[in-house]
């Protein structure tokens, strides 16, 4: 399939992404003007923060414990235990 068959087939998916991505593009714009996005980021990082010390209270390791607060903050990261040392 050449250039021009694909952009028949999908041009109006195409263009549908490009809208979308242009309003995330301008809500983002928009938050870090108004100051919202300072915010949740603030949220985000308190919550982490606390996460991470609950677990480290609550006896996991390091690992385990950064583990958890990268899950509560929505970063998927591998778990340190499902890899050998």
């Amino acid at each position: 399939m050449d250039k021009n068959e694909f952009i028949k087939l999908f041009g109006d998916k195409i263009g549908e992404i490009a809208n979308q991505d242009a309003v995330r593009a301008q809500t983002l714009k928009r938050e870090i003007d108004d100051g919202t996005m300072d915010v949740t980021v603030n949220n985000a990082t308190t919550v982490t923060w606390y996460t991470y010390n609950q677990a480290l209270k609550a006896g996991f390791t390091d690992d385990k414990a950064f583990y958890m607060a990268c899950q509560m903050a929505g970063i998927d990261i591998e778990a340190p235990y499902n890899h050998e040392a």
